[in-house]
């Protein structure tokens, strides 16, 4: 069983000026520019799988929501393959792109119990190709998001075994309104989410592979970035 992660910290600095609804697509397309320096992650990127990593928003977070050209900004990376981890933390710093990575550090995590994922970035659930909103149904919700995780784990661990109850008791919605985030010329509706998670090891299990990839869709470009709390 896999309870371990790998989180890159990157410093970075912007070219521009970056309101925060359109950061976390500077930092994908910068991450996507440091994948082209390999060719098995140039096609990682160009596969349509699951990518086994997520990250976060820049911070710290001016109080006017815009992120400043030439100020100092960390966000974080995380994966379960450290062979990722360590071509990113040789590749980002070569990245072009509106942000330039100026260091790294790489840390590993051994998470011993999840009592709470709280999601940081807003999640992302695709309905009949439309954001989930909540006139779709919490039931719905909290079935994908079990699902995905599933998915994920299976796709590290061929011999995790699908539980029959989801891995988590409660899901709770904690905004009001869809959160909008800027994305190749549209805007994604999200929500930010809090998890209640079972304490039985699979379920442990399952909860570090969100907290490592992300939670629900498009981790690849920022959504589903977790804290957990024991």
């Amino acid at each position: 069983m896999n309870l371990c992660f790998h989180e890159l910290l990157f410093t970075l600095q912007f070219n521009q000026d970056i309101p925060v609804r359109q950061v976390q697509s500077s930092l994908a397309a910068l991450i996507a520019n440091g994948m082209t320096f390999s060719e098995p992650l140039k096609e990682l990127h160009q596969q349509n799988i699951f990518k086994p990593y997520v990250f976060s928003m820049p911070y710290p977070l001016e109080p006017d929501r815009i992120y400043r050209r030439g100020r100092m900004y960390c966000f974080n990376l995380r994966t379960q393959k450290l062979d990722f981890a360590l071509a990113m933390k040789n590749y980002l710093p070569q990245a072009q792109g509106n942000a330039r990575v100026v260091a790294t550090e790489l840390r590993t995590f051994s998470q011993p119990h999840i009592s709470e994922l709280i999601s940081l970035t807003p999640i992302i659930v695709t309905v009949d190709n439309l954001c989930w909103m909540p006139e779709n149904g919490i039931g719905l919700l909290a079935n994908r998001l079990h699902n995905n995780a599933v998915k994920k784990c299976k796709a590290i661990n061929a011999e995790f075994i699908e539980p029959e109850e989801m891995f988590f008791e409660l899901v709770e919605i904690l905004n009001r309104k869809p959160i909008g985030v800027s994305y190749k010329g549209t805007t994604l509706l999200g929500h930010k989410v809090q998890l209640k998670i079972r304490p039985k090891p699979w379920a442990q299990q399952l909860a570090v592979t969100v907290l490592a990839q992300g939670l629900a869709e498009k981790n690849s470009i920022g959504f589903g970035y977790c804290i957990a709390r024991r």
